[in-house]
C-alpha cells in the first residue's frame, strides 16, 4: 500500500497574520453585513434587532471614519494658514528696521583672563585640548555647569570655564531687513547678511527717510 506523507507548505500562516493584521474599514464592514444577509439561513433570518444593531454599528463607523477625515483636513489646513502667515509677517518686515534676539549659537565673546583652558568636554579636569589667550573670539554655544562650550573661529569646539569668559552685553541684531526666505519650513528675514527667525524678532521700526535736499 502506498503511503500518503503529510501535507506541508501551506502558508496558512501568513495568511492568518495577514487577515488578522488588516484594518477593516467601513466598505469591509459593509460588505461583510451584505455577504451576511445573502448566504443566511433562510428558516432563520437574522432577526430585526440584530440587523438594527449592525447598521448602527456601520454608521458610527462610519462617522468615525469621517471625523478623523475631517480632523485631519483641519490639521492641514491650519498649519496651511499658520505658514502663510508668517511668510505675510517676514515680507512685511522687508524695509523696517528690526531688533531681534539671537540664537545661542550666534553670541559672541572672548577670553577676558591672560589664558585659560579650552577642554574636550563641560570637566576641567577633562582632556584639554589646547590653551586660549586673552582676547580670543569665541561663540558661544551653550553652558553646562560652570563651562560654556564655544566655537572658535577655526570650527573647533569645546569648553572654557565661565569666569575666563566675556559675553557680549548686547546679544541683539539690528538691522534693515532685506529679504525673507524659507528654512525648514519657517520664514526668516535677513538684516545684516544673517538669518534670522521671525520668532526672535523683538522690536520693529519704519526706518528713517533722508530728508530732501
Amino acid at each position: 500500500m502506498t503511503s500518503v506523507s503529510g501535507i506541508s507548505g501551506i502558508s496558512t500562516e501568513s495568511s492568518m497574520s495577514s487577515t488578522i493584521n488588516k484594518t477593516l474599514g467601513k466598505d469591509d464592514f459593509l460588505n461583510l453585513m451584505i455577504t451576511q444577509l445573502k448566504y443566511q439561513d433562510p428558516l432563520e433570518p437574522t432577526s430585526n434587532e440584530d440587523f438594527i444593531a449592525q447598521l448602527a454599528q456601520f454608521s458610527s463607523l462610519e462617522q468615525m471614519a469621517n471625523m478623523n477625515k475631517g480632523f485631519e483636513d483641519l490639521a492641514e489646513v491650519q498649519e496651511s494658514m499658520l505658514r502663510e502667515s508668517t511668510i505675510a509677517q517676514a515680507i512685511n518686515l522687508i524695509g523696517k528696521t528690526v531688533s531681534a534676539i539671537l540664537p545661542v549659537d550666534m553670541i559672541s565673546g572672548k577670553i577676558s583672563i591672560e589664558q585659560t583652558g579650552f577642554y574636550l568636554a563641560a570637566d576641567d579636569t577633562s582632556m584639554m585640548l589646547q590653551t586660549l589667550g586673552k582676547d580670543t573670539p569665541v561663540t558661544i554655544l551653550g553652558s553646562e555647569g560652570q563651562m560654556y562650550k564655544v566655537l572658535l573661529e577655526d570650527g573647533s569646539q569645546g569648553y572654557v570655564a565661565a569666569d575666563a569668559l566675556t559675553i557680549d552685553d548686547n546679544p541683539r541684531l539690528t538691522g534693515v531687513a532685506t529679504g525673507m526666505k524659507l528654512i525648514d519650513g519657517a520664514a526668516y528675514v535677513t538684516i545684516n547678511g544673517e538669518d534670522i527667525s521671525i520668532t526672535q524678532v523683538e522690536e520693529v521700526k519704519l526706518t528713517a527717510q533722508g530728508g530732501a535736499d
